[in-house]
């Protein structure tokens, strides 16, 4: 899979191409089922199946206070487009002040037509375009029958009865429900850090843990609590882990929300400054406030035990 960064890459412009456009944050089941007529569509016109994406939610830049956060990063999107291996191009456009201001009809001139050589557009049917989200449905269908492109409105993807959407996806880690957002997305939620110093308490217990700063600050994580999850490190390693999300009510008062993962297994290894994928699988229980280190001690024996049931009966599914 080929992937263009920016509107100035020397790989443009493409040509006979099968576009679908949108965020595809999560990468979830609707999504996949747009790569799925994409490329569908693509096979019947002997065109590329071909995904126009951003480098950053849209509302980052234009609406940031009530921006939702991101299911996954950019890294993460490109990674999982590719693994369902339907798509043969993504272009990632940097969305800027001067694309955002781009009007309905120059973006799809300079955009759709000049740089994407696009014969075919895919889009949902609240699709918006251009300055002032002033492009829709309508005028896309009318610039391609002016400009000899076609247009697909796909209709909502359903899931158990239920139209699947990135909110949704948000909705159910809001609240730590990883199983149901790993339902609705077709695929484990993944947060991806760095791993940086803590107050290092965790050793002097017996439990050390990796501290994650965020790749990309924007992208969210689940509700705060106890997670049974798997960590993918450098190099191809990759262990068991309990992951704690929340507040450390017990032992800090900073009030900032930390993520640690805790590495089964006698892992051992300096790994400062490595990034490591977090892979949440299930939540084990809430974070709660223990009277003293010992009781907190005795927990975090009992949560990797549980995380260890956990993980290894999901293995042997």
């Amino acid at each position: 899979m080929k992937v263009v960064h920016g509107l100035d890459s020397s790989d443009l412009p493409l040509s006979n191409t099968v576009v679908a456009i949108g965020v595809f944050d999560g990468v979830h089941r609707g999504h996949q089922e747009i790569f799925h007529q994409t490329a569908r569509e693509a096979r019947s016109l002997q065109a590329t199946p071909t995904i126009l994406t951003f480098d950053i939610h849209p509302s980052q830049l234009l609406a940031p206070h009530s921006s939702p956060g991101l299911i996954t990063t950019l890294a993460q999107r490109v990674g999982l487009i590719r693994k369902y291996g339907e798509i043969e191009t993504v272009m990632i456009a940097p969305f800027t002040r001067e694309f955002a201001g781009l009007s309905p009809s120059r973006f799809v001139e300079d955009i759709l037509v000049g740089a994407l050589g696009a014969r075919h557009i895919l889009v949902g049917a609240d699709f918006r375009y251009g300055r002032n989200r002033a492009g829709t449905v309508s005028t896309l269908l009318s610039e391609g029958a002016e400009r000899g492109f076609a247009v697909t409105i796909l209709p909502p993807v359903l899931f158990s009865g239920v139209r699947i959407s990135s909110t949704l996806v948000r909705e159910a880690l809001a609240v730590g429900d990883v199983v149901a957002a790993a339902d609705l997305m077709g695929h484990p939620f993944v947060y991806s850090g760095t791993v940086v110093e803590g107050k290092k308490l965790g050793r002097t217990i017996g439990y050390p843990t990796a501290n994650l700063a965020p790749v990309e600050a924007e992208q969210i994580a689940p509700a705060n609590g106890i997670y049974a999850g798997i960590a993918y490190l450098e190099g191809g390693r990759q262990a068991h882990t309990a992951v704690s999300v929340g507040l450390n009510p017990t032992t800090d008062s900073d009030g900032r929300r930390k993520i640690e993962a805790y590495l089964m297994g006698g892992f051992e290894g300096d790994i400062y400054g490595q990034r490591v994928d977090l892979e949440f699988r299930q939540k084990l229980r809430n974070e709660q406030k223990f009277s003293s280190l010992d009781e907190l001690t005795a927990q975090i024996a009992r949560d990797v035990e549980a995380a260890e049931k956990v993980l290894t009966a999901i293995s042997a599914v």
